[in-house]
């Protein structure tokens, strides 16, 4: 009977033990199960949402890099009309001048007709047999004057005059053309399409000018 008595004691001591477990032990791991309020959750609207405050992700936009165009070679008494065919374009030209002697340059074209209107006859006539490289020289020596092409090598100059000739298209030379010691170019930046189809127009009045890219260092 006493034995019984004693094991109820200790098994009433444990539960009590057990059950006080945080006032006998202050510093025991407390597992206590989080408690949900489901009156508590709340649908957030949109406007809502979007005013939450967001993590701002910083990104560097890549800069392009800046393309500019040389346009030339011009003799100085070219340079003043290239400059004025451009003053239209509203377009920031910086002359850059070279002193250095210009090498020799082969010309294939078709000499001066009487009239605009029979130059561009005659220019429709030879594109019908299969020649798109060409145009109307308004350059005042050579006006009304069909030109096919210019080039540094001679023997370019030579294998167009005979593609030419064996087109049928008569009276086409070769000459050398040069324009001297003294010549500049024009820097151009910020070009658009539109800019870049303009200046191409000025083909005819400058036969020997090419726009080309260049590197935008001074």
């Amino acid at each position: 009977m006493k034995i019984i008595f004693w094991l109820l004691a200790m098994i009433n001591l444990g539960l009590i033990a057990y059950f006080n477990m945080d006032l006998i032990l202050p510093n025991a791991p407390q597992n206590k199960a989080l408690e949900i309020h489901p009156e508590k959750i709340k649908l957030l609207t949109q406007d809502e949402i979007n005013a939450l405050p967001r993590k701002k992700v910083e990104q560097t936009a890549s800069t392009p890099a800046p393309i500019c165009y040389e346009w030339g070679m011009f003799a100085d008494n070219m340079l003043e009309n290239a400059q004025k065919s451009l003053a239209p374009l509203s377009l920031n030209a910086q002359v850059k001048e070279q002193n250095s002697n210009q090498p020799k340059r082969f010309w294939v074209y078709k000499p001066p007709l009487k009239s605009l209107a029979e130059a561009q006859q005659k220019a429709a006539e030879i594109k019908a047999k299969g020649v798109d490289d060409l145009f109307v020289v308004q350059e005042a020596q050579w006006k009304n004057a069909i030109s096919f092409g210019i080039f540094e090598d001679e023997q370019l100059a030579t294998n167009l005059l005979k593609e030419l000739q064996a087109k049928g298209i008569k009276n086409v030379q070769k000459t050398v053309r040069t324009q001297g010691k003294a010549h500049a170019s024009l820097l151009l930046s910020n070009l658009t399409e539109t800019h870049i189809a303009e200046i191409k127009k000025f083909k005819p009045d400058f036969p020997e000018a090419e726009l080309k890219q260049v590197s935008c260092a001074p």
